[in-house]
């Protein structure tokens, strides 16, 4: 990526750099709303295909990974204990309902759909707690 010079263009580099980190949250959301049944299904029409969960989990995943490294802290020591449980929270909870049984019937057994937005909630917060 080129960076400009002038004032204009500088500001111009800044609003696109800032915009990474929102795209990255949209995925997110979009992909935690996915997963957790807030979304019923994503379909590309002109394929034919349909996205599954695991497609939600990568695009989860990747996401966070990459908005961690990017973060302003990025040593999971510089967090307070709290923080580190709520960062953890996320992927488990992204990867224990997706790869295990014993999750999703314990999300479902808290009330559906309520299981599934309170999974989708600390995926949220964790998510809110690691980009800060």
């Amino acid at each position: 990526m080129a960076y400009s010079n002038r004032m204009s263009g500088v500001l111009g580099d800044y609003a696109n750099i800032r915009t990474i980190p929102a795209y990255l949250s949209a995925a997110y959301l979009l992909a935690g709303l996915y997963q957790f049944g807030g979304i019923a299904t994503v379909e590309l029409s002109w394929l034919s295909y349909t996205l599954g969960a695991e497609h939600a989990v990568l695009v989860s995943m990747g996401a966070f990974v990459v908005a961690f490294a990017g973060s302003s802290t990025r040593q999971f020591e510089n967090y307070e204990t709290w923080e580190q449980v709520a960062i953890a929270i996320g992927p488990a909870v992204i990867l224990g309902e997706h790869l295990t049984a014993e999750v999703t019937d314990f999300l479902i057994g808290l009330g559906d759909p309520l299981g599934m937005q309170l999974a989708f909630l600390a995926t949220v917060v964790s998510w809110a707690v690691a980009v800060r």
